[in-house]
């Protein structure tokens, strides 16, 4: 009995101890790969802040360069009379390269004209309009963005800052300038970050700061995925950061490598150190095994039990023990460990019910404030007509008293909603008419339709839709708040109704600014927003809305222009109409 049990004791100490000693294996090559990407996250992310940072100080020299009062001036006589003193611009371009240390500076009219180079100054009078980064600019925006230039018949590779200036409300003129990005700039970068860099155009290297001569190097950078490689004996781990213009193109790979040597060696350390304390294990064990076979029966048929209740999630486990040898140790251990595991759900579970009430509390604040807006006006608007003795005033007054009592009643169906479903409230459908519905916001935005900032061109007749009222309004108040934000106090907002292949259009157009390419990608993501006060839910919740509703939403836009919303809705058809 002893024998077998001794057997038994032995197969199975000696299994777990191998196949922990495998797992401990692998951990420990996981492990290493792990702090070797930590590592080169850290040293990524430094190199990209330096790289950002690099480009947003060209983007404030050239903003300083572009504000001069002398350059408005020139750029004003040139876009006024037609004459340039073309020697002295020359000069002061020129010069102005010289004191920013740039390596390229351009100085273009509104029609994308250069004036003057600091590079080149024999050359002028040629159109970079086309260069995408000069065309944002004679839009308005200041951008900054990697590009390649020629510069002496040599094709550079450098940091670009491009940025208008303005004179009131119009851009007469626009600054591109920017540094060249050679070894000396990635020498720089490794300095600061510690870390080997390659830059590479279509496979071909074309600068590094690893010494020694390579033709190629055998790194796979598809998608960013880190790899590892062995140069001149040193073992690298490298990541890619691929660098593109403003366009979006890509110009080239920027390959940021680490040397993992010393973790390598450590590693292979603790590797031997595991084959050693296999071998020990395996020795101890069967001492162990057979010293002990006849007192570790009953303790392992126990452990069992409560490692089968462990496993279920039957963390409330009592484990005490009054043995003082190592099995005793091994139940307190595990007692210990089942402890930990309730205190770690329970913390879980705090967690996630925390990040749950942080999004519930976000979205309640951001569709509270929807109805304070209407509530707000007609307050107002009661105030404005009391106060200049109004002959109309009983009746604003009872308008007024209708839209509050119907607000502060969807406020509180909001809030009484989220807190019983903690979720949007899902839509009360009834048969409603477009038109009217939108009609009536006449009434809460009287002040900005008598001041010219709101029109409402409204189709006649009928546009019977299937919605729910307060939904709707609610989406579309978000979407004039937007517009109203956009154009400003002196601009103007458009509100239509029509019919449109069979579906209800409500169209909101604004004179604003219009969206970047940048903003269009994330216009509907959440928490993303243009503005400095944004919550970002806004047209988000706009189209969960309108999506609930069976609806679409699209957003087109020109920059410089403004911006159009349309939100459609599907006609409602009652399914047995009367007979003619």
């Amino acid at each position: 009995m002893r024998k077998r049990v001794f057997l038994v004791l032995l197969v199975g100490s000696v299994l777990p101890l191998i196949g922990v000693i495998i797992v401990l294996h692998f951990l420990t090559l996981d492990q290493q790969k792990l702090l070797a990407q930590r590592r080169l996250a850290s040293v990524v992310s430094g190199v990209v802040g330096f790289y950002d940072r690099a480009g947003s100080d060209i983007l404030v020299q050239i903003n300083t360069l572009s504000e001069g009062d002398d350059l408005k001036r020139t750029l004003l006589l040139t876009d006024e009379i037609g004459f340039i003193d073309q020697a002295a611009l020359i000069k002061t371009t020129v010069d102005q390269q010289k004191l920013l240390n740039l390596d390229y500076l351009t100085i273009a009219d509104p029609q994308g004209m250069v004036l003057a180079q600091g590079q080149e100054p024999a050359i002028f009078g040629q159109s970079i309009r086309s260069d995408s980064l000069v065309a944002e600019a004679l839009g308005g925006q200041q951008v900054h963005s990697l590009g390649i230039r020629d510069i002496n018949g040599k094709s550079e590779l450098m940091m670009l800052a491009a940025s208008p200036v303005w004179f009131k409300n119009r851009v007469i003129g626009v600054v591109s300038g920017g540094r060249i990005i050679d070894e000396n700039y990635l020498n720089d970068i490794k300095a600061l970050a510690g870390a080997e860099l390659i830059m590479a155009m279509n496979g071909t290297i074309i600068m590094k700061t690893i010494p020694g001569e390579f033709d190629k190097l055998v790194i796979q950078t598809a998608g960013g995925r880190i790899t590892s490689t062995e140069i001149g004996g040193t073992y690298y781990k490298f990541g890619s950061f691929p660098l593109n213009d403003f366009s979006g193109g890509q110009i080239a790979d920027l390959l940021i490598g680490i040397d993992t040597s010393d973790l390598k060696t450590a590693f292979d350390k603790i590797s031997l150190v595991l084959i050693i304390f296999a071998c020990g294990g395996f020795l101890l064990a069967a001492i162990l095994a057979w010293s002990f076979a006849g007192r570790i029966a009953r303790p392992i048929m126990e452990l069992a039990e409560l490692s089968g209740r462990l496993a279920t999630g039957d963390f409330d486990l009592e484990i005490t023990s009054t043995r003082k040898d190592e099995l005793g140790t091994l139940m307190r251990s595990f007692g210990a460990m089942a402890a930990d595991l309730k205190e770690y759900q329970r913390k879980l579970i705090d967690s996630e019910r925390m990040a749950a009430f942080t999004q519930m509390a976000q979205k309640v604040a951001h569709e509270i404030k929807n109805p304070l807006t209407p509530i707000q006006v007609s307050v107002q608007d009661l105030k404005r007509s009391y106060q200049e003795n109004d002959s109309e005033f009983p009746r604003i007054l009872e308008n007024s008293c209708n839209t509050v009592l119907e607000e502060v009643s969807s406020l509180a169906r909001i809030v009484r909603e989220f807190s019983e479903f903690a979720r949007f409230p899902a839509p009360n459908l009834a048969i409603e008419d477009l038109n009217s519905l939108m009609a009536s916001l006449g009434t809460l935005y009287a002040a900005d339709i008598e001041k010219g900032r709101l029109v409402l061109n409204l189709e006649r007749g009928r546009l019977p839709v299937k919605i729910d009222r307060d939904q709707v309004k609610r989406a579309v108040h978000n979407v004039l708040k937007n517009a109203f934000e956009a154009s400003g106090e002196a601009g103007k907002t458009t509100l239509k109704t029509f019919e449109e292949n069979g579906r209800a259009v409500i169209e909101v157009a604004d004179s604003g600014p219009g969206f970047s390419a940048q903003a269009k990608k994330n216009l509907f993501s959440p928490y993303f927003t243009t503005k400095s006060g944004g919550s970002g839910l806004g047209l988000v919740i706009v189209k969960k809305i309108i999506t609930e509703h069976d609806g679409t939403i699209e957003i087109a836009d020109e920059v410089g222009v403004g911006s159009k919303v349309k939100l459609k809705l599907k006609i409602y058809e009652p399914e047995n109409p009367p007979r003619r």
